[in-house]
């Protein structure tokens, strides 16, 4: 047999099982439908399709696809955290603040990231010392760092003067927004996460059936307690993009990043009832609910409005979802 023909075979062979892998996941379905979106918002504005545009569109899914990044792992472990928000805001007000009170940005910006993790791991504490749901625990820690921003603040925002906060929220690379590029290494490193490592096996362990987790060894408890540090950890990378794009630590800064971090999650694929889930599809989620609201916002629909189709949107790709799962099996 000639060998360049046997050569060709063999990429063919590889492509071809490339291919249907791919397909069969459930992010080619999610990936279609965005497709066929900004296919139709194109088609409806001259606007959507620009360069501008879309990194407009990527600059206001940043910060809710890291927070979904650390939704995902808790909803897979059979979690969900009503908290993201208001940790997001009070990791960008305690930076705003340090650095106001003349404390070096270089303590400033970790005392952010260890804000977003103390209160993540203490969500964590809470509901496996005390075996509450993470429903209720994580809607009183919203409460809780919601008064503290409050308390904090006064209601007044904390204006930001540094130069490298400010950079990550509102530079570019070239044409590319910089909080673009942090979302992309933060998804691509957390999807390595989730996917690739123990930690994120023994993730999908717990929440796919806890008792054999525990069975097999895994410590449950300790596991929740990480996964909600990492959620939190995400929160307070967050939390300083938004301080830096809105030039202050607001205190309105992550309200309704729960429901719209939750949104993603389930439109992105991962199941409610744990065990299983993607980053990539999380992102996407993010990325179709953003492209919709970009391109009702350009087609001059009523804010009201905009909401309803938000929704719709919800229901139908999680009913294709579901469909296409029971066609699968």
């Amino acid at each position: 047999m000639n060998p360049d023909a046997s050569q060709k075979t063999r990429i063919g062979q590889i492509y071809q099982s490339s291919m249907k892998i791919l397909f069969k996941r459930r992010e080619s379905g999610l990936l279609f439908v965005l497709l066929l979106v900004g296919l139709i918002l194109s088609l409806s504005t001259t606007t959507f399709c620009t360069a501008e545009n879309l990194f407009n569109v990527l600059k206001q899914v940043s910060l809710v696809a890291i927070v979904a990044a650390g939704q995902t792992f808790i909803i897979i472990s059979g979690g969900i955290d009503l908290s993201v928000g208001f940790i997001l805001g009070i990791s960008g007000i305690i930076m705003a603040y340090l650095m106001n009170a003349g404390i070096t940005p270089l303590l400033a910006i970790p005392s952010a990231l260890i804000t977003g993790v103390l209160f993540g791991y203490l969500n964590g504490i809470f509901i496996t010392r005390l075996k509450l749901p993470p429903f209720i625990v994580t809607l009183g820690m919203a409460s809780i760092t919601r008064g503290l921003v409050l308390v904090i603040t006064k209601a007044f925002m904390i204006p930001i003067d540094n130069s490298f906060v400010l950079a990550l929220g509102q530079g570019y690379l070239g044409v590319v927004p910089l909080m673009a590029i942090a979302m992309l290494i933060i998804i691509v490193v957390v999807a390595f996460l989730l996917d690739q490592t123990v930690f994120g096996n023994r993730v999908k362990a717990i929440g796919g059936n806890e008792l054999a987790a525990k069975l097999s060894g895994i410590k449950v408890d300790k596991m929740k307690r990480y996964v909600y540090a990492l959620s939190g950890l995400l929160c307070g990378i967050s939390g300083i993009i938004m301080a830096g794009r809105l030039n202050a630590g607001n205190p309105n800064a992550g309200l309704n990043f729960d429901m719209d971090s939750i949104a993603a999650v389930i439109v992105g694929g991962t199941s409610l009832t744990g065990g299983s889930g993607s980053i990539i599809g999380s992102f996407l989620g993010a990325l179709l609910l953003g492209a919709v609201r970009n391109g009702l916002v350009l087609l001059d629909v009523n804010m009201y409005w905009q909401t309803v189709a938000t929704g719709v949107i919800i229901i139908a790709v999680c009913a294709l979802d579901r469909m296409t799962v029971k066609k699968e099996n």
